[in-house]
This record gives C-alpha cells, structure tokens and sequence, in this order.
C-alpha cells in the first residue's frame, strides 16, 4: 500500500466518523436529503411548472401522489444498492451512511411505496398510465444501471438518465395525462421529449456533478489543488452558459414555458452563488439547498405562468 493510498484511507475514515457524529442527532433540513425527499419534490415542482405552461389542470390528487411515490422508490433503491456494492462512497456521503444504518427500515419502506405506486398506477390510474410510463421506465432501469457502476464513472450517464427519468415522468404526470382524460393533446413522446425536457436534464447533471465535486473537495480537506481549480473554473463557465441558453430561450418562446425557461435560468443562478459560498457550508447543506433553489424556481414560474395565462 502507497503512502498515498494510506492518505486517502486515513482522510476517509476520518470523514466518516465525522459524519457519523453528524447523523447521531441530524439537523432539521438534513432530514430532507436524508430521507430521499429532494428529487421527489424537484419532480412535484416540474410536473406543477409544466401543467402550468401547457394551460392543462390536474384535477386527480392520485398523479402527484403517483409521481412521489414513483420518484422516491426509484431514489432511494439507488441508495440501497450503492449499499450492498460497498463503495467507498458509502463512507464519505452522508445520505449514503445514513441508508446504511437504516437499512432495513429503508427497505421495508421502499416495498410498502412500490406496493403503493402499483395499486395507484392499476387501481386509480387504469391503462392510461401505459402509455407514458414506457420512457421513465427505461430511463430508471438505466439511471439504476449508472448509477451503481462499479468502476464509478457513470456520474453523467446516472444524472443524465436520472434527469430524462424524472423530467418524463413529470411531464405525463402533469400536462400528458390529464390532457389525455380531457381529450385535448398534451403529452406522449413528443412532450416528454420536449426541448424544456433536455434543459431540465442538463441542470440535474450539474447538480449531481456538483455534489460529487463538493464531496471530493471536502475529502482534499482544503489542500490547494490546481486540477480541482481547472474543474471549478471549467464548472463556473458551463453554469454560466447554461443560464444563459436558458435566458435565449425564453426570449423567444411565446408559450408558458418561457416561464419554465426563466426557472430553469434561476435555478442555475442559484447553483452558481452556493458554488461560491461552499467554503462555508457542508456538502450535505449544499446539496439539499441546490434541489431547494430548483424545487422554488420551478413552483415560481409555475405561479408566473399561472398568472400571465
């Protein structure tokens, strides 16, 4: 074993008791990235930001419930089976080790919202629930697959999947579905497939990239690094570029989703300031706040959209 092997094993088990000492009386807005709440939610917010753009009223409670339940059981599996892969990363992220002290109540609860997710889809929802459910499938079969690469070098591919997931399973839940009860056209591939869809997807990859840049970061403990440097540069400039795609774009649409465009832009305005600020702040609290900035821009330009309609 090299000394440098030695440095970073010593550096994880440091990190990890740390946050073992953290998880033993956790932090009231820890509670929200701990439990697997942020994406769920981020999912709500998109599905409420699109009916609202697409003018389309979601009349039945059991499609957001739908959605969460969906949503949080595909999340949270990711978790468990990073778990039993025995990563490194179990010791150094904190939603990780959390899952693994709480394994088996995690898994009972993953069985119960799946059991619950099909009584809703067969029950509730009926056949309709097919024919938008194709893609959020395959893309959750194939974020899961990402996700839990051993060699861990699936962080874009598990963000890109993982944003197509729940960017196409939000748009059927709130404009494709509740079009198709109403008769009026709404969704299908074309809409889950929609230009504000791969924005959407692009911010999840900065999102899930930032989090594992911050985790690293904090494993270096503060050394001065000129590759991280390069990457935080790097970084900076494709957030920036991001939000101005995102300004272009609603510049020229004349439909309610220049106000998903104008969300999307703020959301990454907002990853951009807490990129500035994360020396002050944990990687946990970060990461929560980064789904806390885009969860409140998308139910921002849902109620913009709402009113200029």
């Amino acid at each position: 074993m090299t000394v440098r092997e030695l440095a970073e094993g010593t550096v994880v088990e440091m990190m990890g008791r740390k946050m073992e000492q953290v998880l033993k009386r956790p932090p009231w807005w820890a509670w929200f990235s701990l439990m697997g709440l942020e994406i769920p939610s981020a999912a709500i917010a998109w599905a409420f930001a699109v009916s609202q753009s697409h003018l389309v009223v979601v009349s039945s409670p059991w499609l957001y419930q739908f959605l969460f339940v969906a949503v949080w059981c595909v999340n949270m599996l990711d978790r468990v089976l990073k778990i039993f892969r025995s990563g490194s990363a179990v010791h150094t992220d904190e939603c990780l080790l959390f899952a693994k002290k709480h394994c088996f109540v995690i898994s009972l609860l993953i069985m119960v919202a799946a059991v619950t997710g099909l009584w809703i889809m067969f029950f509730q929802l009926g056949v309709v629930i097919f024919q938008f459910a194709f893609l959020p499938g395959v893309c959750s079969l194939l974020f899961l697959y990402f996700s839990s690469n051993p060699h861990q070098k699936g962080i874009l591919s598990s963000g890109f999947v993982m944003g197509a997931f729940f960017a196409a399973i939000s748009f059927a839940t709130g404009a494709g579905i509740p079009a198709y009860f109403y008769g009026t056209v709404g969704g299908g591939w074309g809409g889950q497939l929609s230009e504000p869809t791969w924005y959407l997807v692009a911010l999840v990859m900065l999102c899930m990239f930032s989090r594992k840049r911050w985790s690293e970061e904090e494993e270096e403990d503060g050394r001065d690094s000129a590759d991280r440097d390069m990457v935080s540069l790097v970084w900076m400039g494709v957030t920036v570029i991001y939000v101005v795609f995102c300004l272009a774009a609603a510049a020229r649409e004349y439909t309610g989703d220049a106000w998903i465009y104008y969300g999307l832009a703020m959301a990454g305005a907002f990853m951009f300031v807490l990129d500035r600020l994360k020396r002050n702040m944990p990687p946990l609290l970060l990461y929560t706040l980064s789904w806390a900035a885009l969860i409140f821009a998308l139910l921002l330009s849902g109620i913009l959209a709402q009113a200029s309609s």
